[in-house]
C-alpha cells in the first residue's frame, strides 16, 4: 500500500480490518461514542449505526493513499461489495475517498466522498 502522509494512523488500519472482517463490534470499539457518520444517502451518528452499518453493508475497503487534513485523514480506497446481491466480482473496484476525523486515538466521524478534493475540504469531527 502506497501512502502519501507519512503513517496510516492505527486506528484507521484497524477500523478498515474490522469493517473488511464484518466485525461491527470492533469497528465500533474504534471510534468514539458520538462518531459522525455521512456519505450519499445521508448522516447519522453513533456507534450502534455504525455497528448496523457494518453488518449490513458487506463493503470491502482497501486503503491505497493517505492524505493528511487538519483534525484528521482522507484516505482512498478501492471499494467492492461483494456481500451486495448485484455484486459482480468480475467489475473493477470503485475508487472511493473517506474522510475520518480523530480524536484522543479513536476516530470520531467516518465521512464518504467521491473525489479527492471533496474529501480534502470536508470539514471533520473532532
Amino acid at each position: 500500500m502506497a501512502l502519501v502522509t507519512s503513517t496510516l494512523d492505527s486506528v484507521i488500519v484497524v477500523w478498515h480490518v474490522a469493517v473488511n472482517a464484518g466485525d461491527s463490534e470492533a469497528a465500533a470499539a474504534a471510534c468514539t461514542e458520538d462518531v459522525v457518520l455521512g456519505g450519499p444517502e445521508g448522516g447519522s451518528h453513533g456507534r450502534d449505526e455504525l455497528r448496523a452499518w457494518v453488518e449490513t453493508s458487506g463493503i470491502r475497503l482497501m486503503p491505497k493513499e493517505a492524505y493528511d487534513i487538519p483534525g484528521g485523514i482522507v484516505v482512498a480506497q478501492e471499494v467492492t461489495w461483494p456481500g451486495s446481491a448485484d455484486f459482480n466480482p468480475d467489475a473493477a473496484p470503485s475508487r472511493l475517498y473517506t474522510a475520518f476525523g480523530l480524536r484522543d486515538g479513536e476516530i470520531s466521524s467516518i465521512l464518504r466522498f467521491e473525489s479527492l478534493e471533496a474529501a480534502k475540504a470536508a470539514p471533520v469531527a473532532a
